[in-house]
């Protein structure tokens, strides 16, 4: 009996380890950002939280793997092809130097893309239909942009002359074109100023200032977001009423911010992994679209730069943070 035990034991200890390695490893979903390791947070958490709602737990049913490129969206390239790699199940591109990259890197891995208009950058053939190994949300910057032009004229009603702080890789021409048609409709001049890394923040600003924008509006860019307390901290500094796209843009120093909600975004893109994850293909998975927008005012901010808020956008705004 003894010796039957033992042998039973030894078997036992001989098939732990086979067990093991035949357990089939956690989905790997990897994640392509502008930030920083310091700016990561706390995005990263919503999104974990998202995934959580729709019943995916980071480090139980998947496995979340960030790969930042620090600000530098010249690194996506490097970074999409080194993911690729490690065979992730899904890859979540947001903005469209990071999709642009990751579609580059592969057209087999499906990729959950958020950027500004998926369309017009080619990454899907429609909304219903996306084709291809993309699917995603569509945040229609577009438009956004150009109706915070109208935001800040009616903040800085007797401006004539309002800034565009732009991220070259994500402002298209039909954007920029939208903003023109903006523009003249409002009776009102723009100066044009590219940004491209962190360095060239502030002497944009100071070359705003210096050509007498009487505000700026921020268009939609995950650099400008990712640093927006470096660009806060120095839109207070020239003491620049600025609309931004984002509430958070708003909390960091914006006068104002105009969009769509961070937890609504993520809401989207975690439902569009869940769906992949289970088996869905890209190319039948329908794209999604903002269906909320949120105008948030920061009067501490307007008493810091000297601004009167109108009491009329006053009482449109879905929060005034005090």
């Amino acid at each position: 009996m003894k010796r039957i035990a033992f042998a039973l034991a030894l078997g036992l200890c001989a098939a732990g380890p086979a067990f093991a390695q035949t357990t089939p490893p956690l989905p790997l979903v990897g994640v392509l950002r502008i930030n920083t390791v310091a700016t990561n947070e706390p995005f990263a958490e919503m999104l974990r939280q998202a995934l959580v709602a729709v019943g995916d737990v980071d480090g139980r049913n998947l496995r979340l793997d960030f790969r930042l490129a620090d600000g530098d969206a010249t690194r996506f390239p490097e970074l999409a092809v080194a993911l690729v790699q490690d065979k992730p199940t899904v890859i979540v591109a947001f903005g469209p130097a990071a999709v642009r990259a990751a579609q580059r890197a592969t057209r087999a891995i499906p990729i959950v893309a958020a950027a500004s208009d998926l369309i017009a950058f080619g990454s899907i053939a429609s909304l219903a239909k996306p084709g291809g190994n993309i699917t995603g949300v569509s945040l229609m910057i577009t438009e956004l942009d150009a109706k915070r032009l109208e935001v800040l004229k009616e903040i800085v009603p007797s401006g004539r002359r309002f800034g565009l702080l732009i991220d070259p890789a994500i402002s298209g021409p039909d954007g920029l074109q939208a903003i023109a048609d903006t523009a003249r409709a409002l009776g009102v001049e723009f100066q044009t100023v590219e940004v491209r890394s962190p360095t060239d923040f502030a002497p944009a600003l100071e070359a705003l200032r210096a050509g007498g924008a009487e505000g700026v509006n921020v268009l939609g860019s995950p650099l400008l977001f990712g640093l927006r307390e470096e660009l806060g901290s120095l839109l207070l500094k020239e003491k620049l009423p600025a609309v931004c796209e984002w509430r958070e843009m708003a909390v960091s120093g914006c006068l104002a911010s105009y969009g769509t909600t961070v937890h609504e975004l993520y809401g989207m893109v975690a439902a569009l992994i869940d769906k992949i994850l289970k088996g869905a293909s890209p190319a039948d998975t329908p794209a999604q679209q903002p269906t909320r927008f949120e105008l948030v005012i920061n009067q501490k901010v307007a008493r810091a730069i000297g601004i009167e808020i109108p009491q009329a956008i006053l009482g449109r705004a879905d929060e005034i943070i005090e």
